[in-house]
């Protein structure tokens, strides 16, 4: 049931077993050694901003078996709620190492999100159960993704660092350093809208030939996104620009002084793609058109984070509106949830309160219930002189106040034509 991929070489189990056994040695050995690489990053691949879920067994840290000739990764480890991991979600290892990817669990495969250009890894897309085997030998140096089809949602997924620097092109450790300002562009204080899908964070994607850049997905209230909304390149990254819904086009707001991006403004639809290679340091604004009021905006910074970074933030002004945006659902969330229990806490405290007082300092409290006087009402309602239009015009006030706090937090956080949140 093992297959080796290079040469397609088919093993006995006994001696996989033998081989996962002389790995698994060896990988305490340099584990001992070397321990953990430092932080590398991935550009949010392991969290849940990438596609599928967030990896709970990836803590940033990349497990380095460099210096072995074989490392074993496990399929289906405990992790992300359940059998649904990889043992270890990340790791270094050297050109020519062999990876040996052993199933522990039931209904898994492994499926190549990304690798560096020139590579030839075609993964394992079958579906295998607990004893199956597959190896890989990795040559070309740089990062490679992947994941569980089945169970990419629950955030199955691993990489793989061939190479000391673990970059995949693009002149990434060679890059001048560029900040991640963007002003005041993804606020409402700048043209259109707010961005409401910017978290302050950019996308780190340096080191890599060509990043992707969706256009048209679900964000800001319809399919009026950017994603990622900024993403950091190296110079001479292809930035591919991929339609994925209709009525959109990129406009440049803004660029570096000797840039030559002419954005494409002609409005297309869902399937059109357009690329352009991005060579000058710096920063590059743009915008949707037809949806700038909606805040679908976007920005590439081409350059290496300060420090060597990668999800920088951005200049703290995307965190301020996203502050903002948290601040204004925070508050229709209260203002919801008071209105719906007032009456229902008013009529508690009515109820609880015994006849003739609370009982103050020295009062005993006792399980026996006294029953109060009985009374004669002073006035006696009869069943015809219920209003029920004085009830119908309060549900109708709480109706109208609901309605009323939706359309103020819509018109702030999408439109944009609220009071702007400084701070």
């Amino acid at each position: 049931m093992t297959r080796l991929d290079n040469n397609n070489t088919t093993l006995s189990r006994r001696g996989v077993l033998r081989a996962a056994a002389g790995s698994a040695t060896a990988l305490a050995a340099g584990a001992a050694a070397t321990g953990t690489a430092a932080a590398q990053d991935y550009g949010g691949w392991f969290t849940g901003d990438a596609k599928g879920g967030a990896v709970g067994n990836y803590d940033g840290t990349t497990v380095d078996q460099t210096g072995q000739d074989e490392v074993t990764v496990e399929v289906g480890v405990n992790a992300n709620g359940g059998s649904f991991g990889f043992g270890p979600a990340a790791v270094r290892v050297d050109p020519g190492t062999t990876v040996n990817f052993e199933w522990v669990s039931n209904t898994h495969n492994v499926v190549v999100e990304d690798q560096p250009e020139g590579a030839d890894w075609s993964g394992d897309e079958e579906i295998n159960n607990e004893g199956y085997s597959y190896s890989h030998t990795f040559e070309t140096e740089g990062i490679y993704k992947y994941y569980c089809d089945p169970h990419l949602s629950m955030g199955m997924k691993g990489a793989v660092v061939v190479g000391g620097s673990g970059d995949g092109g693009g002149g990434g450790s060679d890059a001048p350093t560029v900040e991640a300002d963007y002003g005041d562009w993804f606020t409402s204080d700048a043209d259109g809208g707010a961005a409401g899908n910017f978290d302050g964070s950019t996308a780190d994607r340096t080191g890599q030939d060509e990043v992707t850049v969706e256009v048209g997905t679900n964000a800001n209230g319809g399919s009026f996104g950017f994603g990622p909304p900024a993403v950091r390149v190296s110079p001479g990254t292809t930035v591919n620009f991929e339609w994925v819904s209709n009525t959109h086009n990129v406009v440049v707001q803004n660029q570096p002084s000797d840039a030559d991006w002419s954005g494409d403004e002609e409005i297309n639809n869902e399937g059109y793609s357009y690329s352009h290679t991005f060579d000058t340091p710096g920063v590059y604004t743009y915008y949707c058109n037809p949806h700038l009021t909606a805040g679908m905006k976007g920005a590439i910074v081409v350059g290496a984070a300060p420090g060597g970074s990668g999800g920088d933030g951005g200049g703290g002004t995307g965190q301020r509106a996203f502050a903002g945006s948290t601040l204004w659902k925070s508050v229709f969330a209260g203002g919801v949830a008071l209105a719906m229990l007032a009456p229902i806490l008013a009529s508690y405290y009515r109820n609880r309160t015994p006849a003739g007082g609370s009982g103050g300092a020295g009062s005993e409290t006792t399980d026996e219930i006294t029953e109060a006087d009985e009374f004669e009402p002073e006035t006696e309602i009869g069943h015809d002189e219920y209003d029920p239009v004085g009830t119908l015009a309060l549900v109708a006030i709480y109706f109208l106040i609901l309605v009323g706090m939706w359309a103020f937090t819509y018109f702030v956080e999408f439109l944009g034509n609220g009071p702007t949140i400084v701070g």
